[in-house]
């Protein structure tokens, strides 16, 4: 990776509504309330966690990730509040200049334009200061809401990969979308 977009410091982002910052061991307890909740992770590729311990072990990994510059994690909170309700992140591929997004939120805060605004900040992020050129994001065919949030946001569909998730002794379908760079625009 070229030094001139390398990060040091964990960055903190800020929206109208919400700050995006570092997931810290003290969130598990939150994190786990969201990840375990059977409803969020009908969206989501993995099965919901059962323990708490699995909270704290995914928070290390994003940590590690991040210290080895192979992706970033923030977690989503509402400004005035510290309570983490979801979280966005990268896995990066920075020799090629493109990145995955991944996001999940608490049940009680959907359809509230959250993830929307939580990704425009993570985008904008990814594009000027990690210089991606392209951003995809992948998608379980029946998760709607999560298709709509990125046609909002300007990914464009470009197809289906079959059987590309394995989680709970099932292969599922996800629909692949992407944004270039020259494609996103911060304020809609």
């Amino acid at each position: 990776m070229n030094s001139d977009n390398s990060i040091e410091a964990f960055p903190r982002l800020e929206t109208k509504r919400l700050v995006l910052r570092e997931l810290r061991p003290t969130d598990a307890e939150a994190l786990f309330q969201v990840l375990s909740d059977e409803t969020v992770m009908q969206q989501y590729d993995r099965a919901p966690l059962t323990r708490l311990e699995e909270a704290q072990q995914i928070i290390e990994r994003h940590r590690s990730r991040f210290e080895h510059d192979e992706g970033i994690r923030w977690g989503i909170t509402i400004k005035g509040e510290n309570r983490v309700v979801g979280s966005c992140g990268y896995s990066w591929h920075l020799r090629h200049q493109y990145a995955e997004i991944g996001y999940e939120l608490a049940r009680a805060y959907w359809n509230q334009g959250i993830i929307t605004e939580a990704l425009r900040a993570l985008l904008q992020f990814g594009f000027e200061t990690r210089n991606l050129h392209r951003v995809e994001a992948e998608v379980l065919l029946g998760n709607v809401a999560s298709m709509r949030v990125l046609y909002k946001l300007g990914f464009q569909e470009e197809g289906i990969l079959r059987e590309r998730i394995f989680v709970n002794k099932h292969f599922y379908d996800v629909k692949l979308f992407s944004l270039l760079k020259s494609e996103f625009v911060k304020e809609q």
